[in-house]
């Protein structure tokens, strides 16, 4: 069996050579440090084969209002909401050699991006947040070096349950 090796530098300009064999193999997830998991069509937890980097970022939405003929700058603040969170989901799926693509890895987030509805997700950041589900709007495959590589990113909103129908009960 032969290793793939890879040459890194180092901030002296030394050359380390690395045993990168182990990088991938097909259907084995590595040691994460905050893995991604998402809900498949099906019911099943796919877990991403490498850890992916998620950003977060969030706002809140105030509603202010001007006074009219006021002697104070400036605007009330009436009300505070928080908005949904923004999400970013970028990586690659690394094939288990050179010249193999990541053929399942893709199909399953191509399962996963066009489901019309929520997507369950398990992340530490994501429960520190209370976000269980989120909605995916864009997502890309872009151009990536190599046979054995594809990138892929993915942008998406913090979706909350809500209970929108009320009981109610006659009174007799």
């Amino acid at each position: 069996m032969a290793f793939l090796i890879n040459t890194i530098f180092t901030k002296n300009d030394r050359i380390n050579r690395v045993d990168m064999s182990g990088l991938n193999e097909a259907f084995w997830t590595r040691k994460q440090f905050m893995p991604v998991s998402m809900r498949l069509p099906d019911g099943r937890w796919w877990h991403f084969p490498m850890e992916p980097l998620v950003s977060l970022s969030g706002k809140n939405i105030i509603v202010k209002r001007n006074v009219a003929k006021s002697e104070y700058r400036g605007t009330i603040k009436e009300r505070w909401a928080e908005d949904d969170f923004q999400i970013k989901i970028e990586g690659s799926f690394i094939g288990p050699d050179l010249y193999t693509y990541p053929t399942q890895e893709v199909k399953y987030l191509e399962q996963i991006i066009t489901q019309r509805k929520p997507v369950e997700v398990l992340c530490e950041l994501f429960q520190m947040l209370n976000i269980n589900q989120i909605v995916i709007e864009n997502y890309s495959f872009p151009f990536s070096k190599g046979e054995n590589v594809q990138n892929f990113s993915i942008d998406a909103y913090s979706d909350d349950l809500y209970q929108l129908f009320i009981d109610v009960k006659k009174n007799v």
